[in-house]
């Protein structure tokens, strides 16, 4: 699309495959200690903090102060702590995940990755009340039971499976410890996928029949005992060292951040396609009991960043406010819209970019005011195509994220192209995931 060739010639766009394309994508963290505890796919590696940091800093750095306002599983904020622990640096560092499965998980990770040995002790206190209550729980003659129609579905689950995630879920109100309550609701969260006939692939969950489950019990005595052995190995850390995780909207991100505090903001915003995380994660957020009913969840899917078109979202747009923003915007996303293949989609598809772009503005712009001066911002993103044949249009979103950064106040220093995706559609340009570096 020539569009895309003429934002793309705004900016300094470089080929750095050779130096991101196995950081982008999770390599590594099914290894790496605290990281390896949950299998997040969307996430990228544990390495890449240390590469941002190496490839933008003219001089040794000894203090850290970061944000992360789209958290996912804590990966950016976990690796912050490891650095910090390895060279001795200071760290303020903050995270806001919206998706109440994958804030609890985070929670957990970079808990224990700032707490580390010193943890081992509470979790020792409080394990054997916790399997007197879940026993005692189990022992009872009523059902346990949960409004999802999902963990309903024996197809899915076997019942006896549904049961013991529930009674682990409910054993953790004895935990007394908001600490190791945490870890272990993290440890029961991982434990749901495997104990299902389900698969997360990539939009969406799969029915598996052939899969092969473990019982949940097992699989969360397995992923506890990991946690352990990787607590065993890291130590406390002290001195000055401040980590806060919040579970809001990083498009409000300047009611929970102070301003002009942050000298790093490193993140990987959702991407306009057709994947709704609430969907995705919700037979964790049902054993863990997180929604009471239908309603519930629905309304957290509505209040997610409006990257899909799975729900109808309100169609109120903050741009459209302003009369110099809204020329701006249409000039950005007009030609963009206007490839959208009539069909019986194409409402929805439009809604997602236009949604997408009004969320995406109102994020970068309150970094900005949350950014100290000369803050080094990275935004991993990838491209996404839709349709299919000669009506297949591309949401290049590297490229519309950087012109949004501009209208935001953000200077645009490089858009790093991390790896092509041609795989999916080698015959069609602008088909890959970038590392945006914005300055302040």
């Amino acid at each position: 699309m020539s569009h895309y060739n003429t934002l793309a010639n705004r900016w300094n766009v470089s080929d750095r495959s050779n130096d991101y394309s196995n950081l982008v994508v999770p390599t590594g963290n099914n290894s790496e200690a605290v990281h390896r505890w949950f299998h997040f796919k969307e996430a990228y590696s544990w390495a890449l903090l240390a590469r941002l940091i190496k490839d933008s800093a003219s001089s040794p750095v000894s203090r850290i102060s970061l944000l992360d306002p789209f958290l996912g599983s804590g990966t950016t904020l976990v690796s912050a702590l490891m650095l910090a622990r390895d060279h001795n640096l200071s760290l303020d560092a903050i995270g806001i995940e919206r998706n109440p499965v994958i804030h609890c998980v985070a929670e957990a990770k970079i808990m224990a990755a700032q707490l580390g040995c010193s943890l081992l002790n509470h979790i020792e206190l409080q394990q054997e009340s916790f399997w007197r209550e879940y026993k005692r729980i189990m022992r009872r003659p009523r059902v346990l039971t949960s409004p999802s129609a999902t963990l309903n579905n024996a197809e899915y689950f076997h019942p006896s499976h549904v049961r013991s995630l529930l009674g682990l879920s409910r054993a953790c109100d004895v935990l007394e410890d908001h600490r190791v309550r945490t870890l272990f609701l993290a440890c029961i969260a991982a434990a749901v996928e495997p104990s299902a006939k389900l698969r997360r692939d990539g939009r969406a969950l799969r029915y598996v029949p052939a899969k092969s489950v473990a019982a949940p019990i097992d699989s969360f005595r397995a992923v506890l005992q990991r946690c352990i052995s990787d607590l065993t190995q890291l130590s406390p850390l002290s001195g000055d060292v401040a980590v806060s995780v919040m579970r809001n909207d990083a498009r409000e991100v300047q009611n929970v951040v102070p301003e002009r505090s942050r000298e790093w903001i490193v993140f990987s915003p959702p991407y306009p396609n057709n994947i709704d995380y609430t969907e995705v994660y919700k037979i964790e957020a049902w054993a863990l009991e997180l929604y009471g009913n239908s309603l519930e969840m629905k309304a957290q899917r509505l209040s997610t960043l409006r990257s899909h078109p799975s729900v109808l979202f309100p169609e109120k747009y903050n741009y459209q406010e302003n009369p110099a923003t809204r020329r701006e915007i249409e000039l950005l996303i007009n030609p963009i819209l206007a490839a959208v293949p009539e069909d019986r989609y194409q409402r929805g598809r439009k809604q997602v970019i236009v949604g997408y772009v009004d969320d995406m503005l109102s994020v970068l712009t309150n970094l900005r005011r949350v950014a100290a001066q000369n803050c080094s911002c990275a935004i991993v993103v990838g491209n996404s195509v839709h349709g299919s044949g000669e009506s297949r249009y591309v949401i290049a979103a590297d490229l519309v994220l950087s012109r949004l950064a501009e209208l935001a106040g953000w200077a645009v220093e490089e858009i790093r192209v991390a790896r092509n995706l041609r795989r999916r559609a080698a015959d069609v340009d602008h088909l890959r995931e970038s590392v945006i570096i914005l300055r302040r």
